[in-house]
């Protein structure tokens, strides 16, 4: 199960899993260029890649899609990154 809410102090939206995870950002960031996605920072802490989006991801699995209220939205570009984070290979 995935929470999403829209972020109170930008114009974002939040999703967080119900799993917790421990990511690997920079094995996360080699699958998710493979899907078009430009790798903008990554740390051990936080990764920042964009597509359509800028998108936030920490290693607890929580994103934060920035320059969108549509949750709809948020949670489809949020499914592909979990996709990779439950298949870095994919």
């Amino acid at each position: 199960m995935i929470t999403t809410r829209p972020c109170t102090s930008m114009k974002a939206v939040t999703i967080v899993p119900e799993k917790k995870y421990r990511i690997d950002l920079r094995e996360l960031c080699e699958c998710l260029k493979k899907r078009e996605y430009r790798v903008k920072k990554v740390t051990p802490f936080l990764a920042i890649v964009s597509r359509e989006f800028e998108v936030s991801i920490f290693p607890s699995g929580r994103i934060i899609v920035r320059d969108t209220s549509d949750e709809n939205e948020a949670l489809k570009i949020a499914r592909e990154i979990y996709e990779c984070i439950e298949d870095p290979g994919g």
